[in-house]
Protein backbone atom coordinates (compact mmCIF):
# COMPACT_ATOMS: atom_id res chain seq x y z
CA UNK A 1 0.00 0.00 0.00
CA UNK A 2 2.70 2.22 0.68
CA UNK A 3 4.17 1.80 -2.52
CA UNK A 4 1.07 2.73 -3.95
CA UNK A 5 0.71 5.58 -2.25
CA UNK A 6 4.14 6.97 -2.51
CA UNK A 7 3.33 6.48 -6.55
CA UNK A 8 0.36 8.22 -7.09
CA UNK A 9 2.09 11.10 -4.72
CA UNK A 10 5.05 11.17 -7.57
CA UNK A 11 2.64 11.11 -10.42
CA UNK A 12 0.66 14.08 -8.77
CA UNK A 13 3.48 16.01 -8.53
CA UNK A 14 4.83 15.61 -11.68
CA UNK A 15 1.20 16.34 -12.91
CA UNK A 16 1.62 20.04 -11.03
CA UNK A 17 4.65 20.66 -12.40
CA UNK A 18 3.65 20.27 -16.23
CA UNK A 19 0.76 22.01 -15.58
CA UNK A 20 2.55 24.82 -13.86
CA UNK A 21 5.25 24.35 -17.09
CA UNK A 22 2.24 24.82 -19.19
CA UNK A 23 1.06 28.18 -17.62
CA UNK A 24 4.45 29.40 -18.12
CA UNK A 25 4.61 28.72 -21.64
CA UNK A 26 1.20 30.32 -22.24
CA UNK A 27 2.00 33.31 -19.98
CA UNK A 28 5.45 33.67 -22.18
CA UNK A 29 3.58 33.26 -25.62
CA UNK A 30 0.83 35.60 -24.32
CA UNK A 31 3.44 38.25 -23.52
CA UNK A 32 5.69 37.75 -26.46
CA UNK A 33 2.42 38.48 -28.69
CA UNK A 34 1.53 41.48 -27.33
CA UNK A 35 4.83 43.02 -27.33
CA UNK A 36 4.81 42.52 -31.10
CA UNK A 37 1.39 43.56 -31.37
CA UNK A 38 2.82 46.52 -29.78
CA UNK A 39 5.35 47.16 -31.97
CA UNK A 40 3.38 46.98 -34.78
CA UNK A 41 0.65 49.39 -33.64
CA UNK A 42 3.59 51.63 -32.99
CA UNK A 43 4.63 51.52 -36.57
CA UNK A 44 2.11 52.13 -37.59
CA UNK A 45 0.72 55.08 -36.12
CA UNK A 46 4.21 56.42 -36.27
CA UNK A 47 3.88 55.88 -39.97
CA UNK A 48 0.49 57.74 -40.41
CA UNK A 49 0.33 60.39 -37.80
CA UNK A 50 4.30 60.43 -36.51
CA UNK A 51 2.62 61.04 -32.86
CA UNK A 52 5.01 59.00 -31.72
CA UNK A 53 8.18 59.33 -34.00
CA UNK A 54 11.18 61.23 -32.09
CA UNK A 55 10.78 64.72 -33.93
CA UNK A 56 14.75 65.45 -34.82
CA UNK A 57 14.26 68.36 -37.51
CA UNK A 58 15.00 72.01 -36.61
CA UNK A 59 11.91 74.34 -37.87
CA UNK A 60 12.31 76.77 -40.92
CA UNK A 61 12.78 80.23 -40.55
CA UNK A 62 12.37 82.47 -43.61
CA UNK A 63 12.90 86.18 -43.05
CA UNK A 64 10.53 88.17 -45.11
CA UNK A 65 13.50 90.76 -46.02
CA UNK A 66 17.28 90.50 -45.68
CA UNK A 67 17.43 94.19 -43.82
CA UNK A 68 14.75 96.23 -42.82
CA UNK A 69 14.66 99.95 -41.61
CA UNK A 70 12.23 101.95 -39.03
CA UNK A 71 12.20 105.07 -38.01
CA UNK A 72 13.99 106.83 -34.38
CA UNK A 73 11.52 105.20 -31.57
CA UNK A 74 9.56 103.02 -33.51
CA UNK A 75 8.94 99.35 -32.56
CA UNK A 76 10.68 96.80 -34.28
CA UNK A 77 8.33 94.63 -36.15
CA UNK A 78 9.04 90.73 -36.73
CA UNK A 79 9.12 90.46 -40.68
CA UNK A 80 8.97 86.43 -41.33
CA UNK A 81 7.39 82.92 -40.86
CA UNK A 82 8.26 80.00 -39.53
CA UNK A 83 7.06 76.56 -40.33
CA UNK A 84 7.51 73.13 -38.53
CA UNK A 85 7.35 69.65 -40.07
CA UNK A 86 5.54 68.50 -37.07
CA UNK A 87 3.49 71.57 -35.29
CA UNK A 88 3.40 73.29 -38.56
CA UNK A 89 3.06 77.18 -38.82
CA UNK A 90 5.02 78.40 -35.51
CA UNK A 91 5.16 81.81 -36.43
CA UNK A 92 3.61 82.94 -33.66
CA UNK A 93 6.54 81.95 -31.37
CA UNK A 94 9.32 83.67 -32.86
CA UNK A 95 11.39 85.34 -30.38
CA UNK A 96 13.95 88.67 -31.12
CA UNK A 97 16.98 90.06 -29.38
CA UNK A 98 16.54 93.18 -27.80
CA UNK A 99 17.22 96.32 -30.05
CA UNK A 100 17.30 99.76 -28.59
CA UNK A 101 15.63 101.84 -31.57
CA UNK A 102 16.23 105.37 -29.42
CA UNK A 103 19.36 106.26 -31.40
CA UNK A 104 20.12 106.40 -34.95
CA UNK A 105 22.45 103.55 -36.47
CA UNK A 106 22.84 100.33 -38.14
CA UNK A 107 22.23 96.87 -35.96
CA UNK A 108 21.82 93.58 -36.01
CA UNK A 109 19.01 91.63 -34.71
CA UNK A 110 18.58 87.49 -33.81
CA UNK A 111 15.70 85.84 -34.54
CA UNK A 112 14.90 82.61 -32.96
CA UNK A 113 12.46 79.96 -32.89
CA UNK A 114 11.79 76.54 -30.68
CA UNK A 115 9.26 73.95 -32.02
CA UNK A 116 7.67 71.68 -29.31
CA UNK A 117 10.09 69.03 -29.48
CA UNK A 118 12.79 71.60 -28.70
CA UNK A 119 14.56 71.81 -32.22
CA UNK A 120 15.46 75.45 -32.49
CA UNK A 121 15.95 77.64 -35.35
CA UNK A 122 17.83 80.77 -35.48
CA UNK A 123 18.88 83.86 -38.33
CA UNK A 124 19.99 87.28 -37.65
CA UNK A 125 18.80 90.14 -39.60
CA UNK A 126 20.07 93.70 -40.51
CA UNK A 127 17.91 96.74 -38.92
CA UNK A 128 18.42 100.11 -39.77
CA UNK A 129 17.40 102.70 -37.68
CA UNK A 130 16.51 106.44 -39.13
CA UNK A 131 15.68 109.76 -38.47
CA UNK A 132 11.60 110.27 -39.33
CA UNK A 133 10.78 111.55 -42.50
CA UNK A 134 10.26 115.15 -42.53
CA UNK A 135 9.23 116.31 -46.32
CA UNK A 136 6.78 113.90 -46.74
CA UNK A 137 6.77 110.54 -48.08
CA UNK A 138 7.33 110.56 -51.98
CA UNK A 139 4.46 108.29 -54.10
CA UNK A 140 6.22 107.78 -57.15
CA UNK A 141 3.93 108.22 -60.89
CA UNK A 142 5.07 106.06 -63.14
CA UNK A 143 3.33 104.87 -66.86
CA UNK A 144 5.13 103.32 -69.67
CA UNK A 145 8.72 101.91 -70.25
CA UNK A 146 10.61 101.42 -73.68
CA UNK A 147 13.20 99.38 -74.88
CA UNK A 148 13.79 100.43 -78.55
CA UNK A 149 13.35 97.10 -79.09
CA UNK A 150 9.96 95.63 -78.47
CA UNK A 151 8.50 99.05 -77.14
CA UNK A 152 9.50 102.80 -78.59
CA UNK A 153 8.79 106.31 -76.82
CA UNK A 154 5.68 108.05 -77.72
CA UNK A 155 5.45 111.04 -75.06
CA UNK A 156 6.91 111.83 -71.85
CA UNK A 157 5.31 109.19 -69.95
CA UNK A 158 7.43 106.54 -71.39
CA UNK A 159 10.62 106.21 -69.64
CA UNK A 160 13.73 104.36 -70.99
CA UNK A 161 14.09 101.01 -69.29
CA UNK A 162 17.38 101.38 -68.33
CA UNK A 163 16.62 104.54 -66.81
CA UNK A 164 14.26 102.85 -65.00
CA UNK A 165 16.92 100.18 -63.66
CA UNK A 166 19.39 102.63 -62.86
CA UNK A 167 16.84 104.74 -60.78
CA UNK A 168 15.84 101.48 -58.63
CA UNK A 169 19.35 100.46 -58.17
CA UNK A 170 19.80 103.63 -56.52
CA UNK A 171 17.36 103.12 -54.24
CA UNK A 172 18.10 99.48 -53.47
CA UNK A 173 22.18 100.68 -53.12
CA UNK A 174 21.07 103.49 -51.05
CA UNK A 175 18.66 101.68 -48.39
CA UNK A 176 15.60 103.32 -48.91
CA UNK A 177 12.32 102.17 -47.86
CA UNK A 178 9.46 101.00 -49.42
CA UNK A 179 6.46 101.05 -47.11
CA UNK A 180 3.22 99.02 -47.29
CA UNK A 181 -0.53 100.21 -47.96
CA UNK A 182 -1.44 99.88 -44.84
CA UNK A 183 1.66 101.76 -43.22
CA UNK A 184 0.98 104.71 -45.50
CA UNK A 185 -2.65 105.17 -44.27
CA UNK A 186 -1.11 104.25 -40.61
CA UNK A 187 1.16 107.23 -41.51
CA UNK A 188 -1.49 109.85 -42.50
CA UNK A 189 -3.53 108.93 -39.09
CA UNK A 190 -0.13 109.52 -37.43
CA UNK A 191 -0.11 106.51 -36.08
CA UNK A 192 3.54 105.65 -36.88
CA UNK A 193 6.79 107.30 -38.08
CA UNK A 194 7.96 106.51 -41.58
CA UNK A 195 12.21 106.75 -41.95
CA UNK A 196 13.85 108.88 -43.87
CA UNK A 197 14.13 107.81 -47.37
CA UNK A 198 11.00 106.53 -47.39
CA UNK A 199 9.19 105.89 -51.34
CA UNK A 200 6.73 104.50 -52.70
CA UNK A 201 6.69 103.07 -56.26
CA UNK A 202 3.25 103.55 -58.64
CA UNK A 203 2.59 102.52 -62.23
CA UNK A 204 -0.35 103.57 -64.30
CA UNK A 205 -2.77 101.44 -66.57
CA UNK A 206 -1.28 97.74 -66.10
CA UNK A 207 0.22 98.04 -69.72
CA UNK A 208 2.31 95.31 -70.79
CA UNK A 209 5.28 97.00 -71.36
CA UNK A 210 5.24 97.39 -67.33
CA UNK A 211 5.28 93.48 -66.76
CA UNK A 212 7.52 92.86 -69.99
CA UNK A 213 10.47 95.15 -68.67
CA UNK A 214 9.94 96.86 -65.51
CA UNK A 215 8.77 93.61 -63.33
CA UNK A 216 12.17 92.03 -63.83
CA UNK A 217 13.61 94.99 -62.87
CA UNK A 218 11.82 94.68 -59.99
CA UNK A 219 12.26 91.13 -59.38
CA UNK A 220 16.56 91.31 -59.89
CA UNK A 221 16.74 94.23 -57.40
CA UNK A 222 13.62 93.05 -54.87
CA UNK A 223 11.57 96.13 -55.14
CA UNK A 224 7.27 96.14 -54.43
CA UNK A 225 5.84 98.39 -56.97
CA UNK A 226 2.18 98.75 -57.40
CA UNK A 227 0.51 98.32 -60.40
CA UNK A 228 -2.83 100.41 -60.87
CA UNK A 229 -4.83 97.95 -63.15
CA UNK A 230 -7.09 99.07 -65.96
CA UNK A 231 -9.08 95.67 -65.61
CA UNK A 232 -11.13 95.80 -68.83
CA UNK A 233 -7.66 95.70 -70.76
CA UNK A 234 -5.05 93.99 -68.52
CA UNK A 235 -6.96 92.31 -65.83
CA UNK A 236 -6.09 89.25 -67.99
CA UNK A 237 -2.11 90.02 -66.64
CA UNK A 238 -3.34 89.49 -62.90
CA UNK A 239 -0.74 86.94 -61.66
CA UNK A 240 -0.79 86.55 -57.86
CA UNK A 241 2.08 84.69 -57.78
CA UNK A 242 4.28 87.81 -59.09
CA UNK A 243 5.90 88.26 -55.61
CA UNK A 244 7.16 91.92 -55.95
CA UNK A 245 3.94 93.22 -58.04
CA UNK A 246 1.15 94.95 -55.74
CA UNK A 247 -2.59 95.24 -57.53
CA UNK A 248 -4.81 97.84 -57.15
CA UNK A 249 -7.18 99.19 -59.14
CA UNK A 250 -7.49 102.16 -61.76
CA UNK A 251 -11.08 101.05 -62.44
CA UNK A 252 -12.75 98.30 -64.59
CA UNK A 253 -14.69 100.62 -67.62
CA UNK A 254 -14.29 104.35 -66.22
CA UNK A 255 -11.12 104.96 -67.59
CA UNK A 256 -12.96 106.47 -71.18
CA UNK A 257 -13.79 110.03 -72.05
CA UNK A 258 -16.98 110.91 -70.81
CA UNK A 259 -19.43 114.07 -70.87
CA UNK A 260 -17.49 117.64 -70.77
CA UNK A 261 -14.58 116.34 -71.50
CA UNK A 262 -14.09 114.80 -68.03
CA UNK A 263 -13.84 111.16 -67.52
CA UNK A 264 -17.14 108.70 -67.05
CA UNK A 265 -16.01 108.23 -63.16
CA UNK A 266 -17.20 112.13 -62.63
CA UNK A 267 -20.34 111.26 -65.26
CA UNK A 268 -21.32 108.00 -63.45
CA UNK A 269 -23.92 107.72 -60.85
CA UNK A 270 -22.78 106.43 -57.05
CA UNK A 271 -24.33 102.95 -57.87
CA UNK A 272 -22.16 102.81 -60.90
CA UNK A 273 -19.00 103.47 -59.75
CA UNK A 274 -19.50 101.22 -56.59
CA UNK A 275 -20.46 98.34 -59.54
CA UNK A 276 -17.35 99.38 -61.31
CA UNK A 277 -14.71 99.61 -58.35
CA UNK A 278 -16.00 96.43 -56.28
CA UNK A 279 -15.97 94.11 -60.28
CA UNK A 280 -12.48 95.75 -60.65
CA UNK A 281 -11.60 94.91 -56.89
CA UNK A 282 -12.90 90.95 -57.25
CA UNK A 283 -11.03 90.72 -60.87
CA UNK A 284 -7.46 91.90 -58.58
CA UNK A 285 -8.22 90.07 -55.77
CA UNK A 286 -9.36 92.21 -53.42
CA UNK A 287 -7.77 95.70 -54.15
CA UNK A 288 -8.28 98.95 -51.47
CA UNK A 289 -6.11 101.39 -53.30
CA UNK A 290 -7.34 103.19 -56.25
CA UNK A 291 -6.32 105.63 -59.18
CA UNK A 292 -8.49 107.93 -60.11
CA UNK A 293 -8.98 107.68 -64.26
CA UNK A 294 -7.18 111.07 -65.74
CA UNK A 295 -7.13 111.94 -62.34
CA UNK A 296 -10.62 112.78 -62.17
CA UNK A 297 -13.09 112.78 -59.03
CA UNK A 298 -15.48 114.74 -57.72
CA UNK A 299 -17.83 113.76 -54.31
CA UNK A 300 -19.83 110.71 -55.61
CA UNK A 301 -16.64 108.99 -56.16
CA UNK A 302 -15.13 109.64 -52.95
CA UNK A 303 -18.07 108.39 -51.10
CA UNK A 304 -18.73 105.13 -53.55
CA UNK A 305 -14.51 104.45 -53.27
CA UNK A 306 -15.48 104.73 -48.97
CA UNK A 307 -18.48 102.58 -49.50
CA UNK A 308 -16.98 100.21 -51.43
CA UNK A 309 -13.54 99.46 -48.44
CA UNK A 310 -10.84 101.49 -50.33
CA UNK A 311 -8.90 103.22 -48.22
CA UNK A 312 -6.77 105.20 -50.25
CA UNK A 313 -6.92 107.29 -53.44
CA UNK A 314 -4.50 108.69 -55.63
CA UNK A 315 -5.14 111.83 -57.61
CA UNK A 316 -2.17 113.10 -60.69
CA UNK A 317 -1.63 116.31 -58.67
CA UNK A 318 1.86 116.99 -57.74
CA UNK A 319 3.26 116.98 -54.44
CA UNK A 320 3.86 114.71 -51.60
CA UNK A 321 1.97 112.19 -49.05
CA UNK A 322 2.16 113.93 -45.63
CA UNK A 323 0.91 113.37 -42.17
CA UNK A 324 -3.10 114.24 -42.09
CA UNK A 325 -3.47 114.25 -46.04
CA UNK A 326 -6.53 113.96 -47.58
CA UNK A 327 -6.63 109.76 -47.67
CA UNK A 328 -8.71 110.27 -50.91
CA UNK A 329 -7.22 113.16 -52.84
CA UNK A 330 -3.61 111.97 -52.25
CA UNK A 331 -0.70 113.72 -54.87
CA UNK A 332 2.02 112.12 -56.42
CA UNK A 333 5.21 112.81 -57.88
CA UNK A 334 5.49 111.93 -61.45
CA UNK A 335 8.23 110.32 -63.29
CA UNK A 336 9.32 111.52 -66.61
CA UNK A 337 11.73 110.38 -69.68
CA UNK A 338 14.73 112.91 -69.81
CA UNK A 339 15.52 113.48 -66.75
CA UNK A 340 18.63 112.49 -65.54
CA UNK A 341 19.23 110.99 -61.62
CA UNK A 342 20.35 114.08 -60.16
CA UNK A 343 17.01 115.08 -60.87
CA UNK A 344 15.69 111.85 -59.99
CA UNK A 345 17.26 111.61 -56.77
CA UNK A 346 16.44 115.53 -55.70
CA UNK A 347 12.77 114.49 -56.30
CA UNK A 348 12.81 111.65 -53.91
CA UNK A 349 15.39 113.03 -50.95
Amino acid sequence: MRNVRKHSKSRNKQNVIKILFAVLVIVLVVLFLNTKLQEKNEKEVGAVGGSDVKDTVAPELLLNEEKTVIAIGEKYQIKATATDDVDGDITSKIQVSELDTSKAGDYTVTLTVTDNAGNKAEKTQKVIVREELSQGLPVLMYHFFYDNSKYWKQDNNWLKISDFEEQVKYMTENDFYFPTWDEVSKYIDGEIKLPSKSVVLTVDDGDDSFFDLAVPVLQKYKVPATSFVITSWYGGRYDPKMEYVVWESHSDKMHEAGANGKGKMVNYTYDQIVEDVKYSSAILGGANVFCYPFGHYNDTAIKALKDSNYILAFTVEGGRVTKKSNKFKLPRVRVSDGNSLNYFIKSIS
